[in-house]
C-alpha cells in the first residue's frame, strides 16, 4: 500500500518458563495506513503491551516481519532501527513519564529541541501543541502542579511534538478517573486526527476502543478483527 506506514506479518513472541515455552503472540498481522486510528483490546495480561512495544520498535520479536514505510526492519542495524524509531514513532504510556523538574511547555519542547529546532521556534510550536490539547494556561506549570488528566494531555502534546506520523498509546486512560478518561479520550482522538497522524492504541476500555476506525481483539495470542 502506497500510504502504509507500518505492516506487521506473522509476529510471534514467547518466553521460556519452568513448564516450557509460553507463547504470548502467535502469527499477529496488521497494517497501519496513514491517517488511521486502530485500537487493540483484550484482557489484562494478554500481551497487548508486548505487541505495542514490538510494533513501536521498543522490543524484539521472536518471529515474523515488520516493515516501516515499506522497509524491512530485519535488514536494519541498531543505528538504523534507532533512526526509524525517532522518525516514525511517538509513544504515550499509561504513566505520562514527564520530567518533573521541567514545566509542561518544556516537556513538550524536548522532542523539538532534540530534532534540531531553535529554542524560540520550539517554544512557539510547543505552545501550539498545548493549545491543541487545551492546556495553554498550564504551560508554566510543573507536573506536580497538574492533575492526572492534565499530565496525560501534556504527554499527548509531547508525542505530537516528536513529529512522528505514528503515535502508539499504551492504556492512555488506564490510570485516570472516569471523567478525566473521557476528556483525554476525546482530546487524543481529536488531536491525532486534526494533525493527520495515525494512532495505534491498546486498551481494555471498550468505549474508548470504539472511537477507532479499525478494531482488533487480542485473545490467546491471536489478533482478531472486530
Amino acid at each position: 500500500m502506497e500510504d502504509e506506514l507500518l505492516r506487521a506479518e506473522n509476529i510471534a513472541k514467547g518466553f521460556s518458563t519452568a513448564e516450557g515455552r509460553l507463547d504470548i503472540l502467535r502469527d499477529v498481522s496488521l497494517s497501519v495506513p496513514a491517517s488511521s486510528c486502530i485500537s487493540i483490546i483484550g484482557r489484562s495480561g494478554c500481551g497487548k503491551s508486548t505487541l505495542l512495544s514490538i510494533l513501536a520498535l521498543l522490543d524484539r520479536k521472536d518471529g515474523g516481519k515488520l516493515y516501516y514505510g515499506g522497509n524491512d526492519c530485519d535488514l536494519m542495524d541498531a543505528g538504523r532501527i534507532c533512526m526509524m524509531r525517532r522518525t516514525y514513532v511517538g509513544f504515550i504510556f499509561q504513566n505520562p513519564l514527564l520530567m518533573e523538574d521541567f514545566s509542561a511547555l518544556e516537556n513538550v519542547m524536548m522532542p523539538l529541541l532534540l530534532n534540531g529546532r531553535k529554542r524560540r521556534e520550539a517554544q512557539e510550536e510547543a505552545r501550539g501543541y498545548l493549545e491543541l490539547v487545551r492546556l495553554p494556561d498550564r504551560a508554566s506549570h510543573r507536573p506536580n502542579e497538574l492533575s492526572g488528566g492534565e499530565r496525560q494531555r501534556v504527554a499527548i502534546a509531547r508525542s505530537l511534538a516528536s513529529g512522528a506520523p505514528l503515535i502508539f498509546a499504551d492504556e492512555p486512560t488506564g490510570s485516570l478517573d472516569e471523567q478525566s478518561a473521557r476528556e483525554v479520550e476525546k482530546l487524543l482522538f481529536d488531536a491525532v486526527r486534526v494533525s493527520g497522524r495515525s494512532l495505534v492504541m491498546v486498551t481494555h476500555d471498550e468505549q474508548m476502543s470504539r472511537k477507532a476506525d479499525v478494531r482488533y481483539m487480542l485473545k490467546g495470542g491471536v489478533l482478531e478483527s472486530l
